[in-house]
């Protein structure tokens, strides 16, 4: 029987270097903010066939001195553009330049977000991701309560979180690298969305595994945890291999016809699901059996 387990160091080098390698992004290219955080103006214009004239619209409101951070469609009657605070002036003089040449266009919305509301969505997205941490803790150390000793259901529970946040600095740099190269892969309000479902996405993983090596613990009593872990992995990889491949293959669909905006967030659900079922079968459970021998070394030693 192939030892996964046995194998973990490995997984720990690759982890690390997917780690290092994504904070060295996020710090070097950095995050490709989009106006949710970093404050903006969001204009909305409707028109037959406009969908198709984007390019066209950002030429032309490159030729006035604004540029347009991002444009988006919803349909084929309707573009979104997102570019910085525009004063009144600039907004006026950007509609009647595409309003000249694309005849026909109105303006249904305008909306700008100011660096307080910006800063505001920032807090509560930590807040957000760190809230969501706390409970999942809680809530795996209560359901795996009665495991088996010497295990303990709050190592349980650090190691499931230990591998969310492994998912979510590597998802984070996978955005910074695909932001780098691509202005459509933005930081806002739908990245945090993201964010939040693969953390969903990762534990469910990891709580199938651990459930699965919490029965093993308990038909097995006298067995070593090492060996009772690498049977768990083997006995659900392909579970889990198999939910999360038609996962992504529903997303890859909605990548490939979905429309621009909800691109960067469907690609963003595809990378982090991937990482996130990686780190599930290769990670979580492999610290759980490292904290755990390491216990068992020191009190042999005591």
């Amino acid at each position: 029987m192939f030892n996964l387990v046995k194998k973990r160091t490995y997984f720990y080098i690759f982890s690390s270097a997917l780690i290092v390698l994504s904070i060295l992004s996020i710090f070097i290219w950095k995050l490709n903010f989009g106006i949710d955080f970093s404050g903006g103006s969001i204009i909305e214009l409707s028109s037959s066939g406009i969908a198709g004239q984007i390019e066209a619209i950002k030429s032309e409101s490159a030729g006035i001195g604004i540029k347009i951070d991002s444009a988006s469609s919803s349909g084929n009657d309707k573009v979104i553009l997102r570019t910085k605070n525009l004063t009144t002036d600039e907004h006026q003089k950007l509609i009647a330049t595409i309003t000249k040449v694309n005849h026909g266009t109105t303006e249904s919305s305008y909306q700008t977000i100011g660096p307080v509301v910006s800063r505001d969505i920032s807090n509560k997205a930590i807040w957000a991701v760190v809230v969501a941490s706390l409970a999942i803790i809680l809530f795996v150390a209560y359901a795996f309560r009665k495991v088996p000793k010497p295990a303990s259901s709050w190592r349980f529970g650090l190691t499931a979180v230990a591998a969310l946040i492994h998912d979510l600095i590597v998802t984070t740099g996978f955005v910074s690298v695909v932001g780098h190269y691509y202005s459509f892969m933005q930081v806002d309000a739908l990245f945090i969305t993201a964010l939040l479902t693969v953390m969903g996405f990762s534990v469910h993983d990891t709580i199938v595994v651990f459930d699965r090596l919490r029965e093993n613990m308990v038909r097995h009593p006298n067995s070593d945890i090492e060996t009772l872990a690498n049977d768990s992995i083997l006995q659900t990889i392909s579970r889990s291999i198999n939910t999360s491949l038609t996962t992504i293959m529903v997303l890859l669909a909605l990548f490939l016809i979905g429309g621009s905006s909800i691109s960067h967030f469907v690609l963003i659900l595809i990378a982090g699901i991937t990482f996130g079922t990686y780190s599930s079968i290769f990670i979580a459970t492999m610290l759980l059996i490292s904290w755990q021998k390491t216990i068992e070394r020191r009190k042999a030693g005591e």
